[in-house]
């Protein structure tokens, strides 16, 4: 796998990135650099990496503050080494915390290095082997059926994206769009549908939409409402479909389709710049039962420019 693992090198120093660059090369890693969290930020997104060797004190973003940005948008699933000059006790503790994969001591050595990256894209590896059973499925659909006293958005959408990216191919691109496909239809679900929160309410202080929330909690019929979330992978056409449906009354979906059609996002307020992400998004949209259930259709296949080969 070391003739096709794909490594970041991220640190503030280019003598450092160089040396680093040329190791890894001779080594039969094909390596990308970058000089700091924010530009290594912006190219994980871009490009899917096998590892990630980062420096842990930079300028602007340090290694630790990238190191928790990558666990937020990508779990587990992009192995982090970090690199110091000294490593005191509460650095350590933060970056066990925070899901360091190894640590590399400066002055680097190369052997152990080299050791820690073999066993980590070794590990990748064996992942990604268990990928390839959903792989090799004409079709996969998932399920998931959440009472409103128990919803979480966040959840379900790390539970979305957890999936998606170990046992899918899916690019960083397609994903983050997804991502956010799946965030609005399941806040639509939660606090149009299942609440029915009015324009007011919804422009409120924190607290004060938790009070109000708490409150509409207490109505036994609005308590037991279930938002129901599905995607269907297909692999024959490289495609999914996501589908989000609630138990609320509905809404007229046809006049905001028309205003979404005819008009710039920017231009749309409220709950229809949301429909308008999703429908700009997706190849498809589709309302059924009064606009309780919508779903939507998209493509998973993004072309070399998008996903930044």
């Amino acid at each position: 796998m070391a003739d096709r693992a794909r490594i970041l090198v991220v640190d503030d120093s280019i003598a450092i990135v160089n040396s680093l660059e040329a190791i890894l090369g001779i080594s039969g890693y094909k390596v990308d650099t970058a000089y700091s969290g924010s530009d290594a930020l912006r190219k994980i997104h871009q490009i899917d990496y096998d590892l990630v060797i980062c420096d842990i004190e930079m300028p602007g973003l340090s290694g630790l503050e990238f190191l928790g940005r990558v666990r937020e948008e990508f779990d587990r699933n992009l192995d982090v080494i970090l690199m110091t000059g000294y490593l005191e006790h509460d650095y350590f503790i933060e970056a066990i915390r925070l899901g360091a994969s190894d640590f590399i001591r400066k002055p680097i050595d190369t052997k152990h290095m080299i050791s820690s990256i073999r066993e980590l894209i070794f590990r990748k590896q064996n992942r990604d082997e268990k990928s390839e059973f959903f792989g090799h499925l004409d079709k996969a659909a998932f399920t998931f059926e959440m009472p409103a006293k128990k919803f979480s958005k966040l959840g379900v959408s790390k539970v979305f994206s957890n999936y998606m990216r170990q046992y899918f191919r899916v690019g960083p691109k397609v994903l983050n769009e997804l991502l956010v496909c799946v965030d609005e239809m399941i806040y639509n679900a939660y606090i149009h549908g299942t609440l029915n929160l009015s324009v007011r309410e919804r422009a409120l202080t924190h607290e004060a939409l938790q009070d109000v929330i708490d409150k509409r909690m207490e109505n036994p019929e609005i308590r037991e409402r279930k938002v129901t979330f599905a995607f269907v992978v297909d692999n024959l056409q490289q495609c999914i479909e996501v589908c989000v449906e609630d138990e609320g009354d509905g809404f007229d979906f046809e006049s905001w389709l028309e205003t979404i059609r005819t008009e710039q996002i920017h231009d749309i307020e409220g709950h229809g710049r949301g429909l308008a992400m999703l429908y700009h998004l997706s190849d498809e949209m589709i309302f059924e039962r009064e606009g309780r259930k919508v779903k939507i259709k998209k493509s998973l296949i993004a072309s070399d420019a998008d996903e930044g080969y």
